[in-house]
């Protein structure tokens, strides 16, 4: 039986209606999801970009140091970008700078944590549905603020206050069982497995693309000292 709301419509109508909606907007020629005339970057190839794009961010041969005013106008009407990060607030992480990418080439949900709440997860679905960005990037880093947080809340049983306390709310999960125990190295890739995980099965949109092999999610780690970005297995 389908549940109704107060409206009279069933929630299986607006999902599908809401689906529909979200697909549409990669057809529209006069807005921010508009496609590129090229097909989509593979996922392999993406992650391909961005392997190269570190290591000349840690040789210091960045690539992309300036933005082209041309570029910059030749978006105004559209986006397409490779791939989606979801990375960490961390002012020291940037990652446009650490996988020398440009301007409209990365998907990007920043938050303490590298975490995706139901917002950060609409968003990365948008990016995958509507801009066709067929790699996701979890990226955790070492000396992680938002973790260490997390780890000395769990282990004092003090919960963080608010809004803090949101951030430890999304960390926890994915680090409970090694928070006392581990270091907080391990709890930082810890939560980038739990993301990933979080991600791959995550119904409708992420899980079916993932299985289908269309869409590829990998766990990441970055180091502060020598910049060097290490994919996690």
């Amino acid at each position: 039986m389908q549940r109704r709301s107060n409206g009279g419509v069933s929630r299986r109508a607006f999902v599908t209606s809401a689906a529909a909606a979200l697909s549409g907007l990669a057809l529209r020629t006069d807005g921010a999801a508009a496609p590129p005339s090229a097909p989509a970057v593979l996922p392999d190839d993406a992650l391909a970009r961005l392997v190269a794009g570190n290591k000349r961010f840690v040789d210091g041969n960045l690539s992309h140091g300036n933005i082209a005013v041309e570029r910059r106008r030749a978006f105004t009407a559209y986006q397409a970008p490779f791939a989606t990060l979801l990375s960490c607030s961390d002012s020291r992480v940037p990652p446009e700078l650490i996988f020398d990418q440009n301007l409209g080439d990365l998907f990007i949900v920043r938050v303490a944590g590298n975490f995706a709440d139901a917002v950060g997860l609409g968003t990365i679905e948008y990016g995958y549905s509507a801009l066709h960005a067929k790699l996701i990037v979890v990226l955790g880093h070492e000396s992680c603020g938002a973790i260490k947080a997390t780890v000395d809340a769990i282990k004092s049983g003090i919960e963080l206050p608010p809004h803090l306390n949101a951030l430890q709310h999304g960390i926890a999960p994915g680090i409970k069982a090694i928070a006392k125990s581990g270091s907080y190295e391990d709890c930082v890739i810890a939560n980038v497995r739990q993301q990933v995980s979080n991600l791959t099965h995550a119904q409708p949109i992420l899980a079916k693309a993932a299985a289908s092999g269309d869409l590829r999610i990998v766990g990441a780690e970055y180091k502060l000292h020598s910049g060097k970005v290490t994919l996690l297995t």
